[in-house]
């Protein structure tokens, strides 16, 4: 099968099953349903049926949450199966995305029992323990009672030269930012080292929608970590922010790690390309700020992550549109499959916690 042929079945195949993707009066029925029970209820006979037998099962929506977990690689696995040579080799770079979320979650539970000295063992059974892209002992990481056992889990990996970077020592003592930022950092790079190895449009179109999502990645890491959590008051910038993109090529151009406070200078930048994030960006202030409060905070940002994803969304709409022999039908289906799995688990969480359906409005719609 030739390149046009491969991305005609796939187009077709996928652009289908976009058109089946849930529509807003799915969501809505959730979000009106007055209990976590029938929330789920309403995923009756729709892509996530099987979460409502997960459900009635267990009566546990952590098992809910790991099953679209596996849903997501499961999916992912497919399309790569569709693919041949370096594209199929990007969905496994993309993948790879998953598969550090689950080793941070990994890694942390080991942390908070020997670190912490925390119980854990209802936790580990949450974690996702298969094989997702490379060959990693979770169960090992879990059950580690020192750092060898973590290094030995992550050998033959492209994570173990993160790994061996630090030591017990070190992450006992500044906790687990940094090794958790070098992983991030880590995907990036590759990331981009994949999107060099694809050939024309997939290669352009990869670029312009990554280069727009590490500008994203890089404003919520500044507000997070600058203004939220107070990091950089401790660490170096430059070492947090993940060294591609418009915002971090301007924040180099205008010298702004040289800077003890870059506020201004970076929010000049972000009007730049992404003036519509500037009134939530002039909104969250510093906790110590007299005039606001952590949740004040906590409720901007979470604004932003929301604008953020409408960014990417009309981006991944645009693409729909255009070339149908390329990649960026994968990308866009992927984006939107991963959203609507965002909106799932947040509706369902705030189910959970009872929240009345005014409040999931307007916390997440």
């Amino acid at each position: 099968m030739g390149k046009v042929s491969e991305y005609a079945f796939i187009n077709a195949k996928l652009r289908a099953r976009i058109g089946m993707l849930h529509s807003s009066k799915v969501l809505d029925d959730m979000i009106k349903a007055p209990s976590l029970v029938e929330s789920i209820a309403v995923l009756k006979g729709t892509r996530h049926d099987h979460l409502v037998d997960v459900y009635d099962r267990t009566g546990d929506l952590q098992q809910v949450e790991l099953a679209l977990l596996e849903e997501e690689i499961a999916t992912h696995k497919e399309i790569a199966g569709y693919l041949k040579g370096r594209e199929c080799g990007f969905v496994d770079i993309l993948l790879e995305k998953v598969e550090i979320d689950n080793l941070k979650n990994a890694v942390r539970l080991w942390y908070s029992n020997i670190v912490r000295h925390h119980q854990i063992s209802y936790r580990a059974s949450y974690i996702y323990k298969d094989r997702i892209v490379n060959d990693i002992n979770y169960t090992r990481i879990i059950n580690a009672t020192g750092y060898a056992d973590v290094l030995a889990s992550v050998e033959g990996t492209p994570y173990h030269e993160v790994f061996s970077s630090f030591s017990f020592e070190k992450l006992s003592a500044k906790g687990l930012f940094s090794l958790e930022i070098s992983l991030d950092h880590l995907w990036f790079r590759r990331l981009f080292d994949g999107i060099g190895r694809l050939s024309g449009d997939d290669s352009r179109i990869s670029k312009d929608i990554y280069m727009v999502d590490v500008d994203l990645k890089n404003i919520l890491l500044f507000i997070r970590y600058n203004y939220y959590y107070h990091a950089f008051s401790d660490s170096d910038l430059s070492s947090v922010m993940i060294p591609y993109g418009f915002i971090y090529d301007q924040m180099v151009a205008k010298k702004v790690f040289a800077l003890s406070d870059p506020s201004d200078v970076v929010r000049s930048i972000v009007r730049r390309r992404y003036s519509t994030l500037l009134d939530e960006l002039a909104t969250v202030r510093r906790n110590d700020d007299e005039l606001t409060s952590r949740d004040e905070n906590a409720k901007h940002i979470l604004m932003m992550e929301d604008n953020l994803a409408a960014t990417r969304s009309r981006e991944f709409t645009r693409i729909l549109s255009g070339n149908p022999f390329s990649i960026g039908i994968i990308l866009a289906y992927l984006f939107m499959y991963k959203d609507e799995d965002r909106r799932i688990r947040a509706i369902l969480s705030a189910k959970y916690y009872r929240w009345d359906e005014n409040r999931i409005r307007e916390a997440f719609v």
